[in-house]
């Protein structure tokens, strides 16, 4: 046997070849690899057998094939060891395996894989301050996924920190394992969360001009209080000590500080790991005020002179950076009302640090043309997307423009189908295109509401309902309700189109009968009616409203039943036309800030049936934001007016009667005309009036609770009169003595008043709304509720 045979048959592996010829004999080397004298050349390595075949063992779920896939070197191919390496660091990086080896025979490449486990569930113990619903959002891992170590400290990392952002500093978390049939396990997370670490003080340093407890209330962050039971504030959070520093810097520059800053804010863990101490350093710096305010408009139909007064900004006044935001917002829907959506106003501040003022200049140029190449809606699993689209004041191919997207939004998130609305740009295919993506949350619009009230009259009424605004996702409304109380029956069906035939008219009907048993007022009746409506828009705030309605009533007095009720005994049938003006331009039709809405009301009784009246009503309100715009002050004023025709007078039936939800404090019907008992004593006969007058003044007050929590307040006063009653057939109206005894109306058009608060709930079970109304201004006879309670519950 020559030498190379001899080295060929000791070295089993082809790339030790050369290495093993070269140790056997530096001649052999030089005769393999003749060279010049003057230096020999690299030896070059000989290529690997070839792989004859490729065997997968200890695969469960997966296929060999798909391992073989894998691999960088296959059947064919000449055996390599980098190659190999290779392939052993892509199955390892696939996370599908807890453990490779390859083997190798000199013709076949064995590769052996143990399976990592599929996760069959995952099981959250020991939580409490946080839910199992925020930490399965948190954790990456899933059911029915690849379990790998790697991923599971991953998550245990996420949850610590998501417990420390709930100020859970102590909390551990102890990944544990079962295993299961099939190579399958249950992951349980074993949390132990510790104490809450609280926040023991708040401190600002360089603080001259406002006071800690002033900067205090300006943060979310608070100090620990055994009080402050209901709070989620009270601790310490990273992310929300950015946003306090970012609260500060809105608070100072608000009111002229512009070369406010927050130099640190350091929060130290005290010693026993209980409490935190933070610190904020702040530097005040001067206080500025605007000097000059300038407009420099490129676009000749854009004058200053026009646009000055839309500017919020007074020469000599505080600095204020939002009111530099308004202005922009100010300035921009004016151009865009002039047909100039794509104008750009560009503020720029010139600062004069010895006088301490700042110039602003407004420069307004006509920025480039950009038209909708695309609506894209996200979102709406149940509501169709002819629904949305219908209440956008843009369409694809349009010209770009932002009030128009705004109003779009506004609109949209009127229907009340959606928690939020969201309408972003992102770029089209060309530079002058842009794509409107809009997302959405939907919401329960359905609900079964319960309803509840207490009277001071002992008098309780319950009340149930099924409402669908959006039925079937068309953006229709049903509403059925039963309404029973100690005195009365309700029922009503209504249904409504808001596109009839797919054009903007809305089309619906009410069917309703009305059971009353009104003992204390010596009757009983029954109304049954129904009513068609057809409504249109005409314009983008206004819409007028037609309906026609037929209803027949019967009213039967009791034996001994006081005369006003006696006049209208009896069988009468209504048939009415009429008409609603309607004017809205409030921002969020739910939970408005600022806009006006106006409606306008008459119906004409006599065309057919037996009564004759024509009936006015109007209602006014107004939304503005005030005292630093945290509160949000509503007016509101409403009145009507009802008068008989062709010698008839208004039966008692057709009346306004006023209280409630129409006069917090007092009952339904609870002021206005009564007929008195006898002696002039009141009882429970309110015949209501022909004519009302009713303010409204209200304060929503600002969230000082979490938000989560759903809970707002609001201050009000509801004050007015109701009264007027023509044709009282021979009853007297009460002097300040009714010495004969006999029954009399006490009708004086008496003002009355009253105020408290209103306190609303998003609760988990659905809304809650509690009225707390006293009266300060009443008639001895008037009725007064002063709790009146409603709740719900959403579908």
């Amino acid at each position: 046997m020559s030498l190379i045979a001899f080295l060929f048959a000791r070295c089993k592996r082809a790339a030790l070849v050369a290495a093993c010829i070269a140790a056997a004999s530096p001649a052999f080397g030089q005769a393999l690899n003749p060279a010049p004298s003057s230096m020999a050349p690299a030896p070059v390595q000989a290529p690997g057998p070839i792989i004859k075949a490729i065997v997968v063992h200890g695969t469960q779920r997966i296929e060999a094939g798909t391992v073989i896939s894998y691999l960088t070197i296959h059947q064919g191919d000449n055996y390599d060891e980098q190659q190999v390496d290779a392939s052993l660091k892509t199955l390892f990086a696939t996370g599908l395996f807890a453990d490779v080896k390859f083997g190798w025979d000199g013709q076949t490449l064995t590769v052996d894989v143990v399976e990592n486990p599929i996760i069959n569930r995952i099981v959250f113990e020991g939580e409490d301050k946080v839910s199992e619903k925020d930490l399965t959002k948190e954790v990456q891992l899933k059911p029915r996924t690849v379990f790998t170590r790697a991923k599971v400290q991953a998550d245990v990392a996420r949850i610590i920190e998501l417990y420390r952002r709930n100020g859970k500093f102590a909390a551990t978390v102890d990944p544990q394992v079962i295993q299961r049939p099939q190579n399958r396990i249950d992951l349980i997370f074993s949390i132990n969360e510790g104490p809450t670490t609280g926040v023991a003080r708040i401190s600002f340093i360089g603080n001259k001009v406002f006071d800690d407890d002033t900067l205090k209330a300006q943060i979310a962050t608070e100090e620990t209080e055994w009080w402050k039971f209901l709070s989620s504030n009270d601790n310490y959070d990273p992310d929300r000590l950015t946003f306090d520093r970012e609260q500060l810097r809105r608070f100072y520059i608000k009111r002229g500080y512009a070369d406010f800053k927050v130099v640190s804010a350091v929060a130290e863990l005290s010693p026993d790991r209980q409490n935190f101490y933070i610190t904020f350093t702040v530097d005040e710096g001067p206080i500025y005020h605007f000097s000059k305010v300038v407009i420099q408009s490129n676009i000749k139909e854009l004058t200053p002179a026009a646009l000055r007064p839309l500017v919020p900004i007074e020469d000599g006044s505080v600095y204020d950076a939002e009111k530099i935001d308004k202005s922009i917002d100010a300035l921009t829907n004016a151009a865009g009302t002039k047909g100039y959506a794509f104008a750009e106003i560009h503020p720029r501040l010139k600062r004069n640090r010895d006088t301490h003022t700042i110039d602003v200049i407004f420069n307004i140029e006509q920025g480039p043309r950009v038209y909708v190449e695309k609506i894209n809606i996200q979102g709406n699993t149940r509501t169709l997307d002819k629904v949305i689209r219908r209440e956008f004041r843009l369409v694809e191919g349009d010209a770009f423009n932002r009030v128009l997207v705004d109003r779009s939004r506004t609109r949209i998130k009127g229907l009340g189908f959606f928690k939020t609305v969201d309408i972003k740009q992102s770029p089209g295919s060309q530079p002058d295109r842009t794509v409107l993506d809009v997302n959405v949350q939907e919401q329960a619009t359905g609900s079964l509401s319960l309803g509840a009230g207490y009277s001071s009259t002992s008098s309780f009424v319950g009340q149930f309902s099924y409402v669908q605004t959006n039925l079937f996702g068309r953006g229709q409304s049903l509403q059925a309700t039963v309404q029973l109380s100690y005195i009365s029956k309700q029922f009503q069906l209504s249904f409504t189109e808001p596109y009839f035939l797919d054009h903007q008219l809305n089309a619906g009907f009410d069917l309703y009968e009305v059971l009353t048993d009104f003992q204390q007022a010596d009757y009983e009746s029954d109304s049954t009616g129904g009513t068609l409506r057809l409504g249109f828009p005409t314009s983008e705030y206004a819409s007028v409203g037609l309906r026609y309605t037929y209803r027949v009533d019967h009213i039967r007095p009791f034996a001994g039943a006081p005369t006003a009720i006696q006049l209208a005994s009896g069988t009468a049938d209504t048939s009415s036309i009429g008409y609603t003006y309607a004017y809205n331009t409030l921002d969020d039709l739910l939970k408005p800030r600022h806009g006006v809405t106006f409606a306008f009301s008459q119906d004409l009784a006599g065309l057919g049936g037996s009564l004759k009246y024509i009936k006015t009503a109007a209602n006014a309100s107004y939304y503005h934001p005030i005292i630093n715009d945290d509160f949000i002050a509503k007016l509101q004023l409403q009145g009507g007016y009802i008068q008989g025709y062709a010698g008839q007078h208004v039966r008692l039936n057709e009346r306004f009667f006023m209280g409630g939800d129409s006069f917090r404090g007092f009952n339904i019907a609870g002021i206005g005309p009564r007929e008195l008992n006898v002696h002039g004593q009141g009882g429970q006969n309110a015949i209501g009036g022909e004519a009302y007058l009713i303010g409204t003044a209200e304060v929503r007050l600002p969230d000082f609770l979490p938000t989560d929590y759903g809970i707002s307040f609001s201050l009000f006063s509801d004050f007015g009169t109701l009264g007027h009653i023509s044709g009282n057939a021979g009853i007297p109206n009460c002097g300040n003595n009714n010495g004969g005894g006999a029954p009399c109306i006490k009708d004086n058009l008496a003002l009355r008043a009253s105020g408290g608060v209103a306190i609303g709930w998003k609760s988990p079970f659905g809304p809650v709304q509690i009225d707390i109304g006293v009266p300060f201004i009443k008639e001895s006879y008037d009725k007064s509720q002063i709790i009146r309670f409603s709740a719900g519950t959403g579908l």
